[in-house]
């Protein structure tokens, strides 16, 4: 069901026109399709719960983003978005590593 799909790419990037970060996006992208593949191995309410959490990190991603096209010289801005993006990927790997233990 492409509905339950979770979600993929950092659309964020390229509606605020912040630089991409190529390593960054694949590594997503990597994370997201073990994710994708195993999510028929997890728990509905465990796929929910991820599915709820990176959709609010992916808005805390766009949001800083946006702040950040406004005001690029904002550092605090600019740490925030990073430990944000950090805290996506370490999601994704926690994620994935429960998908890939139950395999």
């Amino acid at each position: 069901d492409p509905s339950r799909a979770l979600p993929r790419g950092d659309v964020a990037t390229r509606l605020v026109g912040y630089p991409v970060d190529p390593a960054y996006d694949a590594a997503v992208a990597d994370l997201q399709g073990v994710l994708e593949a195993g999510r028929d191995r997890l728990d509905p309410r465990t796929v929910q719960v991820l599915e709820e959490s990176l959709a609010a990190i992916d808005a805390a991603i766009d949001d800083a983003r946006r702040a950040l096209a406004a005001d690029p010289a904002n550092a605090q801005m600019n740490t925030y978005l990073a430990g944000t993006m950090q805290r996506k990927l370490q999601l994704l790997r926690e994620a994935s590593q429960i998908v890939t233990a139950t395999t």
